[in-house]
């Protein structure tokens, strides 16, 4: 005698590349035969974040989704959770196995495109001569709701005077509600005080404004033992407060010197007694002041530091009303599935495009300008975009005037190259003559 299971989606993560899915009208296919509603929407159809991103459940994951018979399906958009489930009538589902008992689903995202840093505004961390190791960390405890869209991500926040923009990220001017304003980075540039010469303001009149992936969702990954440098305290006694992420302390460490009148250069911290999760470390002297330098959000898990993915995904489940719009089941309604929509979005990178030509070519744009390392040779075989363009895979109408009066369409930079060069990010194309700068 055999039973029939009813599984119903749970909750759903879709995570969008704009480099697909760009919205913009002045690109190439916008013709009265192509209209550009309908190349759009052929993007969307054909999209399959499967060629670019990984995405699997933690070891300790896959052991939560068989006890509490959940299942986990890849899509072309992301994935979902599977729950089965019980019918209560009139299409309402309430999970098989009752949910009493908070707990969370971790998912880590490999990217395995090896040009998606290429064509994702994602940080490139060029100035940092040691790089730490970086993962993204997304959860459904964001609490960033634009426009009932459930973004994963941190919200955007506005210009940091304080922080050292790379090229092509991003920030929000919301200090007028009904008209936020988006700017992106043009160069490499603070801190220090806003320029407009450094920033070009991007999706003009949109509101609301995506909610793009940014260095704020960027943390540290951690083994459950390792190394913290602490010189810069120049102290020979620290407390560790590590605390969790809701801000309790879950571990105090406390180090001291061997050596008096020594201070302490680096202190170990064995967290082996703590789960997998983020984590929080604030450091304080032996009076208990704390020392912001020393502080630091961290993921830790010895598997997801060994792996090195690209990001990890937690969905947190509570039973009560504290995730709100973000909670899996109605606890005021039986318990019934909300079944939620969770998103994470990836702005294309903006790059300078560079047109080599081997002389001087004969033709005019309102895009391209003249470009010569040295301003007085009679060969200006250089042509660059007039500002940084979005890298797309529709592709982009950079048309151009010949000189009989012709019209011309160049090509697009693919994305195989990317090129630092002055803290710009540049985008080349060989028109017959070559790459770089002539000597």
């Amino acid at each position: 005698m055999s039973s029939l299971h009813q599984y119903r989606q749970l909750f759903s993560v879709r995570l969008l590349l704009d480099y697909y899915l760009t919205e913009e009208v002045e690109l190439y296919q916008d013709t009265p035969d192509n209209p550009m509603s309908e190349v759009l929407a052929e993007q969307v159809n054909k999209y399959n974040i499967e060629r670019d991103l990984y995405i699997e459940p933690t070891p300790e994951t896959v052991k939560i989704l068989k006890d509490k018979h959940l299942l986990f399906k890849r899509n072309h958009r992301g994935f979902f959770i599977g729950c089965q489930v019980s019918d209560l009538g009139g299409g309402v589902f309430t999970p098989f196995i009752a949910m009493d008992e908070a707990f969370s689903l971790k998912f880590q995202v490999t990217a395995i495109n090896p040009y998606f840093f290429n064509f994702t505004n994602i940080r490139l961390e060029e100035e940092l001569a040691n790089k730490d190791q970086f993962i993204y960390y997304f959860s459904n405890r964001a609490n960033n709701i634009i426009d009932n869209t459930l973004y994963l991500s941190t919200p955007i926040t506005g210009f940091d005077n304080s922080y050292a923009y790379e090229a092509s990220e991003i920030f929000i001017d919301a200090s007028d509600p009904l008209n936020p304003q988006m700017f992106e980075a043009i160069e490499n540039n603070g801190p220090g005080v806003f320029d407009t010469n450094n920033w070009r303001q991007i999706f003009i009149g949109a509101n609301p404004l995506f909610q793009y992936v940014t260095s704020l969702d960027r943390i540290v990954s951690r083994p459950s033992v390792f190394k913290h440098d602490v010189e810069a305290a120049a102290a020979e006694i620290l407390i560790f407060l590590i605390r969790d992420i809701n801000g309790i302390v879950v571990k105090t460490i406390q180090h001291q010197t061997s050596e008096p009148g020594t201070s302490l250069i680096e202190c170990e911290l064995d967290l082996s007694d703590l789960t997998s999760a983020y984590y929080q470390i604030e450091v304080q002297d032996n009076l208990g002041t704390p020392i912001p330098a020393l502080s630091l959000l961290f993921y830790m898990d010895d598997i997801i530091y060994k792996n090195r993915p690209l990001a990890v995904i937690e969905c947190f489940y509570e039973p009560n009303e504290n995730l709100a719009e973000y909670r899996w089941l109605d606890q005021n309604d039986s318990n019934r599935l909300r079944t939620p929509e969770y998103t994470i979005r990836w702005k294309n990178r903006t790059t300078w495009w560079r047109y080599y030509y081997p002389t001087t070519p004969d033709l005019t744009s309102t895009i391209l300008e003249n470009l010569d390392p040295d301003v007085n040779a009679p060969n200006n075989r250089i042509l660059i975009s007039s500002s940084p363009l979005a890298l797309t895979q529709i592709g982009r109408e950079i048309r151009v005037t010949l000189g009989n009066g012709d019209l011309q369409l160049l090509p697009n930079p693919n994305i195989q190259m990317i090129y630092l060069e002055n803290g710009r990010i540049y985008s080349e194309l060989n028109m017959g003559g070559g790459f770089g700068p002539p000597e």
